[in-house]
């Protein structure tokens, strides 16, 4: 399929989609729900242990699962948010092939579980790109000239490997955000961003989330496919959210979020020494919320959510939807 017909296709499942889920946590349950060490947050390292191989393929279909039970499309995010050069050199894949070697191991892991005859439609692969440093930490963040040179080389990787979308997710920087922007652009992928937000709709390194929409929307060709809000707690995003639909185009173009299972902000979130997987019904109320209130069409998890939290959103969109189109068999178009 080339770029243009992805394009298309994912254009045409957003719009027709009363929600399309994404997939939930996958290193925080490495780490605390099967013990793995993860440096880095590395989610990638698993694929080259074959004891913990297995945990890495069991949390993957847990997610997939729930796309094919409840028949929703669902956007599975490969495990490569530290599977860029430097993350790649520390943690000792120093060869100049492992770049496309750790990558490759991980869509291919993806690709043999969409391969199945229940998930090939539903199943989404984005190629995920991580910042460059911490994504919760703006300073030492690259430029937006460093970041597009340094993340060209994974966005071209990935983009040869067959991935659906490219995707940026956990970016503090709007200098960094622009310059994985521009690396995704020029592999004429579609391509997604997912960055960080404080409650005030800021980025981290703050700058206002709607500005820096603006300013990618018109500086970078071809613009992203849309934009999503990751690593955050929902409430959390609906602060956020009421200041950035203020401005409606920056509005309109932020279409998801991936939560946090926790209420806590990023930077305390990230001194946690265990897991806060918070109330999986309070979360799975609350993302709907977000359909219902908002319009959002994109709703899936981040740190501390298992397939228990998907899941709740997957049941709560289903009640949603079958309400909504119960009273528009009665009075008209519900108002979503």
């Amino acid at each position: 399929m080339s770029s243009d017909e992805k394009r298309n296709r994912l254009a045409d499942l957003l719009s027709s989609a009363f929600v399309i889920l994404a997939d939930g946590g996958i290193e925080t349950r490495l780490k605390y729900e099967f013990g793995i060490p993860l440096p880095e947050f590395a989610s990638f390292l698993p694929l080259f242990d074959e004891a913990q191989r297995p945990a890495l393929e069991a949390i993957y279909r847990s997610y997939i699962a729930i796309a094919v039970e409840f028949r929703r499309t669902m956007q599975v995010g490969t495990p490569t948010w530290r599977a860029h050069p430097e993350c790649l050199k520390r943690l000792g894949f120093k060869k100049p092939e492992d770049l496309h070697r750790v990558n490759a191991q991980a869509v291919a892991l993806l690709q043999t579980l969409k391969s199945d005859g229940a998930a090939h439609d539903l199943v989404v692969i984005a190629g995920v790109i991580g910042p460059r440093r911490d994504g919760y930490d703006p300073h030492n963040a690259p430029s937006a000239d460093e970041a597009h040179r340094y993340h060209a080389a994974q966005a071209a990787v990935l983009a040869a490997l067959g991935v659906d979308l490219l995707y940026a997710p956990t970016f503090a920087s709007a200098a960094e955000l622009r310059g994985v922007a521009r690396a995704m652009a020029a592999t004429g992928l579609p391509y997604a961003l997912a960055p960080v937000v404080d409650a005030s709709g800021r980025m981290l390194d703050g700058n206002p989330l709607a500005d820096v929409i603006k300013l990618i929307d018109e500086t970078v060709d071809p613009p992203p496919l849309h934009y999503l809000v990751g690593c955050v707690h929902p409430t959390r995003f609906g602060q956020a959210f009421q200041v950035i639909r203020r401005t409606p185009v920056a509005g309109s173009r932020l279409i998801g979020l991936k939560a946090n299972a926790s209420t806590l902000p990023p930077e305390e979130l990230n001194r946690l020494d265990h897991l806060d997987a918070g109330q999986v019904t309070v979360f799975g109320e609350e993302m709907v919320a977000l359909r219902r209130d908002y319009g959002l069409k994109m709703l899936g998890g981040c740190c501390g959510t298992r397939e228990h939290h998907i899941r709740a959103i997957a049941e709560g969109i289903q009640r949603m939807e079958q309400s909504a189109f119960s009273k528009e068999d009665f009075v008209g178009t519900p108002r979503l």
